[in-house]
C-alpha cells in the first residue's frame, strides 16, 4: 500500500511525502490521490480497488495479495480494471502532470 511504501521510503531515508489518507477511505478508497512534500516528489496513488470500481468487496475477496500465481484470466481481468482506472482519472492525472512541469520550469 502506499502507506506502507511511505513508511519504508521514511527507513531508508528516501524522499517520500508525507501519505494522509482519511480513515473513511482505507475501507472503501477514492480512486485518485495525490500527495505532495516540499522536498519529496509528488505521488499519485490509484488505487486498483476503489470505489469507483463499484465491486469493491467482490474485488477484494478475489484478488487477496498474498494469493499467487493468478491465471491469465484473473491477470486479463485485473490489466482490464488497471486500465479502466487510468481512463477515468486521465484528466486529474494531466492536471497533475502539467502542475508538475509547469513547477519544474520555475525552479
Amino acid at each position: 500500500s502506499v502507506i506502507e511504501t511511505h513508511k519504508l521510503c521514511e527507513k531508508l531515508n528516501i524522499p517520500f511525502p508525507e501519505v494522509n489518507i482519511p480513515s473513511e477511505d482505507l475501507e472503501k478508497p477514492k480512486d485518485f490521490y495525490v500527495f505532495k512534500g516540499k522536498n519529496a516528489p509528488t505521488v499519485i496513488h490509484i488505487p486498483l480497488f476503489n470505489v469507483v470500481n463499484y465491486k469493491l468487496e467482490t474485488y477484494r475477496h478475489e484478488y487477496e495479495t498474498f494469493q499467487c500465481p493468478y491465471n491469465h484470466e484473473k491477470i486479463t481481468e485485473l490489466m482490464d480494471l488497471a486500465g479502466k482506472n487510468i481512463l477515468y482519472n486521465k484528466e486529474k492525472l494531466k492536471k497533475q502532470i502539467e502542475e508538475a512541469v509547469r513547477k519544474k520550469r520555475h525552479n
